[in-house]
């Protein structure tokens, strides 16, 4: 899987550490091993699939150290061919620590993932420590 962020807050916080296997996140370890974007309106990560999948659920690692409750109006999307099917919301906030399960309805077939912060009125942070997409071929 490959990883994109919109933004990217600084070295030791980039979109691969998304996908990177690795589900403790301690900024305070060197690197940081979060996926963290600069301030912005609407924050996202996108994750590359290596095919096409029926995508059955989506878990994301929120951070652990801190920050936790910036982790709200989140939208998950599966893409493909330019087309977002939408796979789940989560009103929030969440708590450091926190696992966030998205289950997608059946059929959601994509070869991409979008995560993203919506419905924020002023710019907000995106950061997550991992994420997870389990689907069948």
């Amino acid at each position: 899987m490959n990883a994109t962020l919109s933004t990217v807050f600084d070295i030791n916080h980039l979109a691969s550490y998304a996908v990177d296997r690795l589900t403790t996140c301690i900024i305070t370890s060197a690197p940081a091993r979060i996926a963290h974007t600069l301030l912005e309106m609407r924050p996202w990560l996108k994750i590359g699939l290596k095919n096409s999948v029926n995508v059955q659920k989506v878990l994301i690692y929120n951070r652990q150290d801190c920050c936790g409750e910036r982790f709200r109006n989140v939208e998950v999307n599966v893409t493909e061919n330019g087309q977002n099917t939408p796979c789940g919301f989560y009103p929030g906030p969440a708590e450091s620590k926190d696992r966030i399960l998205f289950l997608c309805e059946n059929d959601t077939r994509g070869d991409g993932i979008i995560i993203s912060i919506v419905r924020n009125e002023q710019p907000v942070f995106l950061g997550v420590c991992e994420v997870e997409v389990f689907g069948q071929p």
